[in-house]
């Protein structure tokens, strides 16, 4: 019976939930817990957001220092495909096209205007922690761009979103020298001649191996709207409050009735039942690529053992 997909998770046997996923929040908690003075904080518990606030009081450019702390087993597997793209300018096409499998609030896409070829990147944050990703974000694809080629490479004009903050004298060794605050967007320019340049890590193989991956994983994204894009987004919510995702409280939280809102989804064409297994299914690649164990995908998919996740995911991998 599909009811059975429902496991409810016992509070006497459930692991701590990490509710910054993945491991920028992972990485971020390492900084915290290696500051002596607050040893006794519990880091494990709290939001990304408040992670990234609670660094900034230690070091208000985190932003820019935080991916040197990454490990290569903490890189994100668009970080290795920088890497084995044949240059410059095919890792930023490449980076934009998969960007959705590394965050669904936050959208990367190339440009071409009268100041050249560059990234524009988006994202959906509050303007301080907006302003932290940002710099994060910068950092860590120009230092991958630095890796993979040899050289020095760096925008020849970075324009930034937010004000110009107070150690923005360190933004030089990652953004050049021609830099601009409160722009209308966010975006990296770069020589043709940087463009250009060959990655010296490039790999033909492993570049063919992970995108024939990344794409199948691009395509099992669904593309929501009306009811089903609203139910979508309360299950993410709960998953990601650690909740068992259910009926009842999103119909609640919507307004509805349990009876009307199924009625309004089976409208469209699906149930509850199969909207949360979409909504676990997109999860789950995001958790993979994150390079997340079994065992914590299955906690943070509402799961209370790995033997009922492996069974779900078996039934909603069958149906794609």
């Amino acid at each position: 019976m599909r009811e059975m997909d429902r496991i409810e998770l016992e509070p006497a046997n459930r692991p701590p939930q990490r509710f910054h996923r993945g491991r920028l929040g992972q990485v971020l908690e390492r900084f915290l817990d290696s500051q002596v003075s607050r040893k006794s904080t519990d880091y494990s518990l709290i939001e990304l957001d408040q992670l990234w606030r609670e660094a900034a009081r230690i070091d208000s450019a985190i932003g820019l220092k935080l991916f040197a702390l990454f490990t290569p087993q903490d890189w994100h597997v668009l970080a290795y495909l920088c890497l084995y793209s044949p240059d410059v300018l095919s890792s930023m096409h490449l980076w934009a096209r998969y960007a959705p499998l590394a965050s669904d609030t936050d959208n990367v896409r190339l440009v071409n205007d009268e100041n050249g070829v560059g990234i524009e990147l988006c994202v959906d944050a509050p303007g301080e922690l907006a302003r932290y990703v940002i710099e994060h974000y910068g950092v860590m694809s120009i230092a991958q761009l630095r890796r993979g080629t040899g050289q020095d490479v760096q925008p020849i004009l970075a324009k930034f979103r937010h004000s110009r903050p107070s150690y923005y004298k360190q933004y030089t060794q990652w953004f050049g020298d021609r830099i601009e605050f409160d722009c209308p967007v966010n975006r990296f320019y770069f020589h043709t001649q940087s463009l250009s340049l060959p990655m010296q890590t490039r790999h033909h193989g492993m570049l063919e191996l992970l995108t024939q991956e990344l794409d199948r994983r691009i395509a099992t994204h669904r593309n929501f709207s009306g009811w089903s894009a609203k139910v979508a987004e309360g299950a993410r919510r709960s998953l990601a409050r650690g909740e068992t995702p259910n009926l009842d409280d999103l119909a609640k939280a919507l307004h509805q009735t349990p009876r009307t809102l199924r009625r309004r989804l089976e409208e469209q064409g699906t149930t509850f039942r199969q909207l949360l297994d979409q909504v676990r299914a997109e999860l789950e690649l995001h958790l993979e690529l994150q390079g997340e164990s079994l065992t914590e995908i299955a906690a943070q998919l509402g799961y209370s053992d790995l033997t009922a996740y492996l069974h779900a995911r078996s039934r909603w991998r069958d149906r794609k």
